[in-house]
């Protein structure tokens, strides 16, 4: 048995090893040697291939068309390009970039990407369309909203609707307030239209983005509220804001917030939300040096035109150039012995005295032109006020008309209501005909004799 055995090194690798037969395995099937191989499988496999390979490509294109083009649109809008000229700066950003950001106290807080004025500010002043406001909030997109520093007049919400964009006040705003305004520096606004029964419960989940011109919002008056002051309000300053509930609407209340009855007086401060592109001219913010969105060139609301001793302010431009005394008249005068309207053919009525002796007196009376004045009395709707007019040169303010510097007031306006006729006070006051109130006189001039005024010192005159 020995002989038969052979004893391997297995370190000598020289030497070959013995392998054991292979058995040959017979395939249970027998291939015919003339048929092909198939190849289904792997021509199934390419083409799933490249299908994965094109749907990819396409989504992956797809992803980058999309995220590219969202990114360049919302890179505009907080980059947005200023055409104006090289070397200027976008007010937003030079106002934030040369402010300081507080944490406490007044001053300019930084809230979520926007700009909020919180407190006794006084470095948030700012002149557009020659009227001053007040900066309420720099948008993260650049845009500015501003509120008008005074109010223009005291009106009601409505007879009996709330729904701000139902009411006699979203009409005032958004014909009378802006069919005056420079219209193309201006983008639209927002409101909340949520009913607001709990101030601890402030919602927006129904929002308009349509709006050129609002009010403040309750939301926005809170935010400029800071250690129990705000610039927004002088002592106990009540105007409407823009919120309300069933069957009442919000205002402020000296620092507080109340709600009233649609068909309550208050003042009218509008807001508008002025364009990213609106490029930095001068200005440091106070009440000396405000902030100027553009050089006054030609006759808009809030400009003054000196006529022989006299200065007007501008108060609406749509039908000829529409002004009103910067001051009123030196005496008083009764409305009338007897009526509520305003005419004058009345004798020894103030329509009378303004239209004969009063003109007369005027050097510049040639310019004046004859002007439909608004004498309806208001009943249910600012709508009625429209439903009287007369002819005549000179007139004194309706209750819809811009009304200019809130300090000068205490004087008969033209509009009626039963047996009084209004007094232009705060709160708006009624009053007898007999009795001799202040006047304010307004007056017409055509817009060809407008455009031969010139730009002198800040004031419209009489070219020489």
């Amino acid at each position: 048995m020995k002989d038969d055995i052979e004893i391997l090194d297995i370190f000598d690798t020289k030497k070959k090893t013995v392998q054991a037969p292979v058995e040959e395995t017979v395939p249970k099937k027998r291939m015919d040697m003339h048929e092909p191989p198939k190849k289904k499988k792997k021509v199934k496999a390419k083409a799933f291939q490249v299908l994965f390979c094109s749907v990819s490509f396409l989504f992956i294109l797809g992803c980058l068309i999309y995220y590219g083009s969202r990114f360049i649109k919302y890179y505009r809008i907080y980059n947005p390009k200023v055409d104006a000229g090289n070397g200027e700066v976008l007010l937003a950003k030079s106002i934030t970039g040369n402010s300081e950001i507080v944490y406490e106290g007044d001053g300019l807080y930084s809230s979520s990407g926007n700009y909020i004025y919180k407190g006794d500010v006084k470095n948030n002043y700012i002149k557009y369309n020659n009227m001053l406001w007040r900066i309420v909030k720099i948008n993260m997109d650049n845009s500015i909203e501003i509120i008008l520093d005074d109010y223009v007049s005291i009106l009601p919400w409505h007879k009996s609707s709330v729904a701000f964009t139902q009411s006699d006040m979203y009409e005032y705003l958004n014909k009378t307030i802006l069919n005056n305004l420079d219209k193309e520096m201006l983008v639209k606004n927002s409101i909340c239209e949520d009913k607001i029964d709990d101030l601890s419960n402030i919602t927006c989940d129904n929002q308009n983005n349509e709006i050129d011109i609002k009010l403040l919002d309750i939301t926005g008056f809170l935010n400029s509220v800071k250690d129990g002051k705000s610039y927004l309000v002088k002592s106990d300053e009540i105007f409407w804001l823009s919120d309300y509930n069933d069957n009442k609407v919000w205002h402020t209340n000296g620092i507080n917030i109340s709600k009233s009855d649609a068909n309550t007086f208050y003042e009218v401060r509008p807001v508008v939300k002025l364009k990213n592109t609106v490029t930095y001219k001068e200005g440091e913010g106070t009440l000396d040096s405000p902030y100027i969105v553009d050089k006054e060139t030609k006759l808009s609301v809030g400009s003054t035109v000196v006529l022989g001793e006299d200065e007007w302010l501008v108060y609406d431009v749509n039908d000829g150039i529409r002004l009103m005394r910067k001051n009123v008249l030196s005496e008083k005068h009764l409305f009338d012995k007897n009526n509520f309207e305003y005419n004058p053919g009345y004798e020894d009525s103030l329509a009378e005295y303004l239209n004969t002796t009063y003109l007369d007196s005027l050097s510049y009376k040639n310019m004046i032109v004859n002007t439909d004045w608004y004498i309806g009395s208001y009943k249910d709707s600012l709508k009625d006020i429209k439903g009287n007019k007369v002819l005549a040169k000179v007139g004194i303010p309706s209750l819809l008309d811009i009304k200019l510097d809130s300090s000068i007031n205490a004087y008969y306006l033209l509009t009626s209501h039963e047996d009084i006729i209004y007094v232009y006070e705060n709160p708006l006051r009624p009053s007898r005909v007999t009795s001799k109130r202040d006047i304010r006189p307004c007056i017409t001039i055509s817009k060809d004799d407008a455009n031969k005024l010139k730009l002198k010192d800040g004031k419209f005159v009489v070219e020489e």
